[in-house]
């Protein structure tokens, strides 16, 4: 276990309310995920706060369009592809950091490497990407291949493809176009590569049609928390989203984390860990609550049914009581997410409907109720004893948790020295204090990058 000291690192989880019923709260802004001016005036918030990135979770498909009952009290669907958005918002912000989401699941790697890199360079180096594999079959559903495989073909896959990426983004050195007038010359092939990449599931040659990246290369995230989402993670992920409901169970994960990349020949330094963390503040602890449970008393059960079906794969929930204690679920019928539900349920006695709204309040993540003070305080006992390295902060209720969170416990984190009253520097890696160090490759000895010089 490694103890923090400095600074903590924070991103923004944008994208909704993620309290399930956060959307039907009164100040909840529900034209938010469709209307860019919002956007710019969230970003520009962020960015006076000195956060780190703006972090932008995404499915390629609305969740549930087969299932009417659900579909229509969910929130979500009206929101913005967010490469797009981010590369709009570039032009509105100078330092904050823009991570969003591309699946390994759907998209040749090639076009990915391209795009990320692309607005990496038009935001000046700002750019992180979140590598996830998918976990709904309602995002293959979109694709010409519908197929959703098991989680460990999606892994395989995923490795490979985040392989190929980083070899592309590779492929392209600095200075590779010196475009000479006066020798003829427009590009210097000692720095332009094919990388002949040849594997199970990609034939990609290369070279990437793009420039290197500002920063050395867009950062990578990875939000899984699987045995395989650990050992991607550990192997190339900088930062990491991660659920984590418990100090003792953050600490853990954090510290397998760093055990791994040591194992992979990396600097555990330069692997971020930076659970979730749903911050509620009030003048009083009393009011704090009240607002948690008045959001909880608005929560559509259907819908949360629908949701934590998700993470437990395998087994129907829809013949239960709500009111009965929550199934003996077998663990071989869970994803990680709902591995932490199963395990609360019985080790506290929950029934069903207890499960769903925890579930649906705040899905595992850390969920941080009281008053400035308290909230701080929390904040940094799991930072300083080494259960993260900083937090994602995750909206109740959108934008309005964002706004009590910078307006009132943002000036306390920096009274007490715990987060920065200025950016380090202009990219989000020098922000992140995460150096571009060479990644580990699968299969780095089997497909060597070729010199287009010959």
């Amino acid at each position: 276990m490694k103890t923090n000291k400095g600074h903590m690192k924070l991103g923004a989880f944008c994208g909704g309310s993620y309290h399930q019923a956060g959307w039907r709260h009164p100040d909840a802004d529900n034209a938010f995920g469709h209307d860019f001016s919002r956007w710019v005036e969230l970003a520009r918030k962020l960015e006076a706060a000195k956060f780190d990135m703006m972090f932008i979770a995404d499915t390629a498909s609305p969740s549930d369009a087969e299932n009417p009952d659900v579909f229509r009290y969910i929130s979500g669907g009206d929101s913005f592809e967010p490469m797009t958005l981010l590369a709009a918002l570039s032009a509105h912000t100078t330092h904050l950091g823009l991570a969003a989401t591309i699946a390994t699941s759907y998209r040749p790697p090639y076009d990915a490497a391209r795009e990320i890199l692309s607005l990496d360079r038009i935001s000046g180096g700002r750019v992180g990407w979140n590598i996830v594999t998918g976990i709904s079959p309602d995002d293959a559903a979109q694709y010409a291949d519908q197929t959703f495989v098991p989680q460990e073909q999606r892994y395989a896959r995923g490795e490979e493809f985040v392989d190929v990426v980083l070899k592309l983004w590779d492929s392209v050195e600095p200075g590779a176009y010196p475009r000479d007038k006066e020798g003829g010359a427009y590009k210097d092939l000692d720095r332009i590569h094919l990388i002949n990449h040849v594997g199970r599931h990609y034939r990609v040659r290369g070279p990437l049609k793009g420039v290197a990246s500002a920063q050395g290369r867009p950062l990578l995230i990875q939000a899984g928390q699987s045995e395989e989402g650990r050992a991607m993670a550990s192997r190339v992920a900088e930062a990491i989203f991660t659920a984590q409901s418990t100090f003792e169970q953050a600490q853990a994960f954090r510290d397998d984390i760093r055990r791994r990349a040591v194992a992979w020949g990396r600097n555990p330094d330069h692997v971020k860990v930076m659970p979730g963390a749903l911050v509620v503040v009030g003048e009083t602890r009393e009011e704090a609550q009240d607002k948690w449970a008045e959001l909880d008393t608005r929560i559509d059960l259907r819908a949360a049914r629908a949701r934590l079906q998700l993470a437990l794969k395998a087994y129907d929930l829809s013949g239960h009581d709500l009111d009965a204690p929550f199934p003996d679920v077998p663990p071989e019928s869970v994803i990680s997410r709902g591995r932490h539900h199963v395990e609360a349920a019985k080790r506290e006695g929950l029934t069903l409907r207890e499960v769903l709204i925890r579930s649906s309040a705040s899905n595992a993540h850390f969920a941080v109720i009281g008053t400035v003070k308290d909230v701080t305080d929390e904040l940094q006992h799991w930072f300083e004893g080494g259960a993260c390295d900083g937090f994602n902060i995750m909206p109740a209720v959108n934008p309005v948790s964002f706004e009590e969170f910078i307006e009132r416990v943002v000036p306390e984190l920096q009274r007490r020295g715990l987060f920065r009253t200025e950016y380090e520097g202009r990219t989000l890696r020098e922000n992140l204090q995460v150096p571009a160090d060479l990644l580990p490759l699968l299969d780095a000895e089997v497909h060597e990058a070729t010199s287009l010089a010959g």
